[in-house]
């Protein structure tokens, strides 16, 4: 690990044993995992550090009282490569409100192999803090280590839900967004009128009533449920919630008076469905 200084800002670097994608995923959504427990400006002893994904959001540490101090903004997320905060803390070490006094932290992750990536952290406008921000430059110098970073960043992934996760970048979302398409949600309910086996055939009807529905490309998803609760059912419909009310109406359980219709106008993505 190399780190230099200039006259506002000071910059370290480290190269480490793991592609873009999961280094920046470590920095990021794992912060708390390799962050110095001694730098923190809570009261409180430590409970979690919380990394907002976005940008506006926030760095915050949160105490085992419940206490919280949001002491970063994010300016910049751009997984895998770069993400940027201000650094809102004062020369006291206190939280530093006025946005014209903060400096600013940026780290940037750029492949060299397959498995491996240099992570440079340069921490910028020193300046910004006052008079006395030296005093600032030469405590983030000495104290900014990436070594922790890199030991967790090494580690292996272990094959977990959220390693296997790809990364969404802003434009992605902004893509996938412009896509979003109104449908209804249905909430089917039990009445006190249902009864099994009693209404057995009629369950039956209901059923055959959902697959002419969904041929028909009305129904884009029919979600039974399995539990002892009133809730019947689930489903998607590719109609607004007049037309949808309209085609409950006919349905032969609600007819019989053993289910009850909730509907919800909803948004989704158009293609969405369940795997196979």
């Amino acid at each position: 690990m190399t780190t230099q200084s200039s006259p506002t800002s000071v910059s370290t670097e480290i190269d480490v044993d793991a592609d873009a994608e999961h280094a920046f995923r470590v920095f990021t959504e794992k912060i708390g995992t390799w962050w110095d427990d001694d730098k923190h400006i809570l009261q409180a002893p430590l409970a979690e550090m919380i990394f907002e994904p976005y940008v506006g959001g926030h760095i915050i540490d949160r105490g085992t009282d419940g206490s919280e101090c949001r002491w970063a903004t994010i300016l910049a997320y751009e997984p895998p490569a770069r993400v940027c905060f201000s650094w809102n803390i004062n020369l006291q070490w206190q939280l530093e409100t006025n946005p014209d006094r903060t400096s600013e932290v940026e780290i940037t992750f750029t492949p060299l192999a397959a498995s491996r990536t240099r992570v440079v952290l340069t921490h910028r406008h020193l300046d910004r803090h006052g008079d006395g921000w030296e005093g600032m430059r030469d405590a983030v110098g000495s104290g900014w280590s990436l070594e922790g970073f890199a030991k967790a960043a090494q580690q292996p992934a272990g094959g977990g839900l959220a390693e296997a996760l790809p990364v969404i970048t802003d434009e992605v979302m902004r893509s996938r967004l412009a896509e979003v398409q109104p449908y209804t949600m249905l909430v089917l309910n039990t009445t006190p009128a249902f009864a099994r086996p009693a209404c057995d055939a009629i369950i039956w009807e209901h059923g055959r009533r959902n697959m002419t529905l969904v041929e028909a490309g009305l129904l884009a998803v029919v979600l039974p449920v399995d539990d002892d609760s009133s809730v019947a059912g689930y489903g998607v419909f590719n109609a607004d919630v007049e037309m949808t009310r309209r085609l409950m109406d006919e349905d032969p359980g609600v007819r019989a008076g053993i289910f009850s219709v909730e509907l919800h106008p909803v948004r989704g993505f158009p293609g969405s469905s369940l795997p196979a």
